[in-house]
């Protein structure tokens, strides 16, 4: 009984030895909280994060606006901009992506380079219903005509997937945004772009003990 006393005590040390090291160890933890410049580029998980957004789209409006189909659009229009439309961006990659700030993001940036954005089709459906309730509800002088609406001539919108090489501590992740404007009318994209951001990431196992 001695023995056994002793082999048990000596696991209840053991145990509670763990406990205080564990203790200790979670002690030492702190956090910290640091402002960023809108330009400073910061990779903590090696997964999608904001400067990706803005380095992919960033690159593939430049090309969108670049290329040749807005001078041929100008051309038959009197040097006009189109109307365009932001649609879907698809979430199609292995990880939970907020397509909603790629979207706005685009916008922002069509905009602010002299293009012009209709409401997209989820704000749509807010104002054609706003309208219809000032048709009995808001003075003849001020209420909102119907049938006035602009109509899109190009959506806009594509897709995000990702390729992933992995071993144990060690992977590369590849993400690939495609955007794609479309003729309304036709169907005919008259602009395909792909920008891409990989990443490699290495870990390091941590040991207690």
């Amino acid at each position: 009984m001695k023995l056994a006393w002793g082999e048990f005590m000596k696991k209840v040390i053991s145990f509670a030895t763990c406990i205080l090291l564990f203790s200790l160890l979670m002690g030492c933890v702190s956090s910290s909280v640091s402002r960023l410049d809108d330009d400073e580029v910061v990779d903590v998980s090696g997964y999608w994060n904001d400067s990706d957004i803005a380095i992919v789209c960033d690159s593939l409006i430049e090309d969108c606006l670049s290329s040749s189909w807005t001078d041929r659009y100008r051309l038959t229009h009197g040097g006009d901009y189109p109307f365009i439309i932001i649609g879907d961006v698809l979430n199609n990659s292995s990880e939970h992506i907020d397509t909603a700030i790629i979207t706005k993001k685009m916008e922002v940036a069509l905009i602010n380079n002299g293009i012009n954005v209709v409401a997209d089709i989820a704000m749509r459906d807010q104002i054609v219903a706003e309208r219809k309730r000032q048709q009995y509800e808001a003075s003849e002088e001020t209420r909102a005509a119907l049938g006035e609406e602009i109509g899109a001539t190009y959506i806009l919108q594509g897709a995000i997937r990702t390729s992933v090489d992995t071993l144990p501590g060690h992977s590369v992740r590849a993400y690939y945004v495609s955007l794609e404007l479309v003729d309304i009318e036709t169907s005919q994209k008259v602009w395909v772009g792909e920008d891409s951001v990989r990443k490699e990431i290495k870990r390091n196992k941590v040991s207690l003990f």
